[in-house]
């Protein structure tokens, strides 16, 4: 009996051990991912939480939220470039904040009108406005995400290209990022932003490849986890890592050019609509126009 209570003793005592090094470990991954922002530019974030925070801290404890739910927003808020300790309570608290806010203006504008209305349209128009407060946050961070994305998806092939110089020269990869990222800071902000949170976490993380994985789940972009593989493949089987990175950034080049190519074969479909509805109406009256002019005079004058 005596040794079952000290093997679970033991083990409560671990698992609060790993509990807490875990914890310490992403405080200083977001310390250090601070540090890199304001490195490029970024402004300092201040420790302390405001209103808004705690009330989305106080609203992500309850059932409404949940913890696989604010894992989701850190992700998200994390692909758009949100990257504040706090961000995730904060997005919450805003959602609510906007939800209310639309409740409350629906409502006055419902009790402004002279005639009642009936109640259920009064319970579905502040649903609706509940609904539309509480996701019109979500719609304009996809938004932002996407465009970030696309930004960081256009100078990745400078980047492999300035990484390829960078190998040659001896450099080592957490400084060949470091050097990246201070060259793409201008050309490239969001890029060299993200290149520079990922160096950052090299000389922190024991494994550097969990940075670059890191760098691939927080942006979920396919041609990222292809540099994170060719990368890991390079370092594992002593593989030329400028002939890799070349390669993959001339396939990356192939690629966007394939994506233009692909709009640009799309672009007669997409002007059809546009020239029934608009062009040819123009054409119409401009070539029948003086014809049925003349007719209604000939019979008018008749």
């Amino acid at each position: 009996m005596l040794c079952a209570a000290v093997v679970m003793l033991v083990t409560v005592a671990a698992v609060v051990q790993l509990g807490l090094s875990r914890r310490r470990l992403n405080g200083r991954l977001d310390h250090v991912r601070q540090t890199a922002l304001v490195s490029q530019g970024g402004a300092a974030i201040v420790e302390a939480p405001g209103l808004l925070e705690r009330f989305g801290g106080f609203l992500a404890k309850g059932p409404l939220i949940g913890q696989a739910e604010m894992a989701l927003i850190k992700g998200q808020l994390a692909t758009a470039g949100f990257n504040r300790p706090g961000g995730p309570a904060y997005y919450v608290g805003l959602k609510a904040v906007l939800a209310l806010t639309a409740v409350l203006a629906d409502w006055i504008w419902l009790e402004a009108k002279t005639v009642p209305a009936p109640l259920l349209m009064t319970v579905g128009t502040l649903l609706a406005a509940t609904l539309a407060g509480w996701r019109l946050p979500d719609m304009v961070l996809s938004r932002l995400a996407k465009r970030r994305r696309d930004a960081i998806e256009r100078g990745l092939p400078d980047a492999l290209d300035l990484l390829v110089i960078c190998g040659e020269a001896g450099l080592g990869l957490d400084i060949a990022f470091e050097r990246v990222a201070r060259e793409m800071k201008h050309a490239h902000p969001e890029l060299g932003s993200e290149l520079a949170i990922t160096a950052a976490e090299m000389r922190v993380l024991p494994d550097r490849f969990v940075a670059l994985a890191n760098m691939a789940d927080r942006l979920k972009l396919e041609t990222l986890r292809s540099l994170v593989a060719t990368l890991s493949q390079t370092m594992r089987y002593g593989t030329p890592l400028g002939q890799a990175l070349r390669v993959l950034a001339n396939e990356m080049r192939r690629e966007r050019l394939t994506k233009f190519e692909a709009k640009a074969a799309r672009l007669p479909v997409l002007i059809t609509l546009p020239m029934i509805c608009f062009i040819l109406p123009c054409v119409f009256i401009v070539v029948a126009g003086p014809a049925a002019l003349d007719l209604i005079n000939t019979l008018g004058s008749r």
